[in-house]
């Protein structure tokens, strides 16, 4: 079924597309520190069943298993009417599947209600064993029914305890994790600003909507540099000259460094980068030394072809980019030299006009 209310609120999303930038933005939830986002007060965590499922264990110990609630847009919807897809899910990562009426991101009053109530259910229950004591009833005599009802001893039975009031359950504080800007991190945004958006950028499968997606990532691309922010090492922080969105050196800079060298034949260092201010850092761990020095190699003929293919063209490019911009250079330099030298010829050509005019006047 067509996600109407998504699409409402993406629609929405346009004139303030603040909401889709992510707190936290990691390639797989392996790198969140789920202990330190427990002691800051986060409470649970809502997931998309499609991906960003790797770290599973370590969460679920962490917020416990009723706290770790999987929304998804397919199962658990009116997609799924009669649950089956939102029982196996359940059953097979072992938390719950949340079934709601609106699909992503119009789903936040659903998870809050959910949480809301698996609040109140905890603060119900009583941390001791619940011992039996005698009721005040139970030491009356019974009545009799030959004889009738004495008003005295009617009003002398004592009076019930009331029910303990059911202590108010805190407002909780999630965590919204997926893969969607206009889906999971709108819907964080759309819960309040005590939740946070994390957003993961590897999949295990082949991503959907790519369209889509490559239109969410320019809409983020266009606040961040509005903002003059880009993301290092996973959180916000203030861009530096020549850094593109992602943290790293942009082409253009790398190309202005290269050209200035070799024009001036020195090294030219790239500029400097701001000292890192966002809290949300302790959250993100390193990235393992493992993942670093083992890049994953191809295993078949076709699969080397293609990684030399790949790689070559990167390079290649590279070099046509420096080509280019050596050209370039070369022909500014040269227009300016050409001009420089057609203003010459032109002062001379006046000067010798006068000249020849002055000399017929005499």
């Amino acid at each position: 079924m067509p996600n109407v209310h998504g699409a409402l609120f993406a629609l929405r999303a346009l004139g303030r597309p603040g909401r889709i930038v992510p707190g936290i933005k990691v390639d797989t939830i392996a790198r969140l520190d789920f202990g330190a986002l427990k002691q800051a007060g986060y409470t649970g965590a809502v997931f998309d069943r499609d991906n960003c499922l790797d770290a599973w264990a370590r969460c679920k110990s962490t917020f416990g298993p009723g706290n770790v609630l999987v929304v998804s847009n397919s199962a658990g919807t009116k997609d799924d009417p009669l649950g089956i897809q939102a029982e196996s899910l359940s059953f097979n990562l072992g938390v719950p599947v949340l079934r709601h009426s609106k699909k992503k991101p119009a789903c936040a009053g659903e998870i809050l209600g959910y949480f809301r109530r698996l609040s109140i259910f905890q603060s119900s229950i009583p941390p001791h064993p619940v011992v039996e004591t005698p009721h005040p009833r139970d030491n009356l005599d019974p009545p009799s029914l030959n004889e009738p009802p004495d008003p005295d001893s009617i009003m002398s039975v004592p009076a019930l305890p009331l029910c303990p009031s059911v202590p108010l359950a805190p407002a909780p504080r999630l965590l919204v994790i997926g893969d969607r800007l206009m889906t999971d991190v709108l819907l964080a945004s759309s819960l309040g600003p005590s939740h946070l958006g994390i957003w993961t950028t590897r999949l295990w499968t082949r991503p959907d909507v790519p369209l889509i997606r490559a239109f969410e990532q320019a809409v983020l691309r266009t606040v961040l540099w509005s903002r003059n922010q880009t993301f290092r090492h996973g959180v916000l922080e203030a861009r530096a000259r020549g850094e593109n969105w992602l943290g790293q050196e942009g082409w253009s800079s790398w190309i202005r460094r290269m050209v200035v060298g070799i024009l001036n034949r020195v090294s030219v260092p790239p500029d400097p980068i701001p000292p890192p201010t966002n809290q949300l850092a302790r959250f993100v761990l390193p990235i393992p030394a493992k993942a670093i020095l083992a890049p994953q190699l191809p295993t078949t003929r076709l699969g080397w072809i293609w990684h030399y293919s790949k790689h070559g063209m990167w390079y290649a490019t590279k070099i046509a980019w420096v080509g280019l911009a050596w050209l370039a250079a070369r022909a500014t330099l040269g227009a300016s030299r050409a001009w420089t030298w057609g203003l010459l010829r032109i002062k001379e050509a006046k000067a010798r006009r006068v000249g020849v005019v002055s000399h017929v006047k005499s």
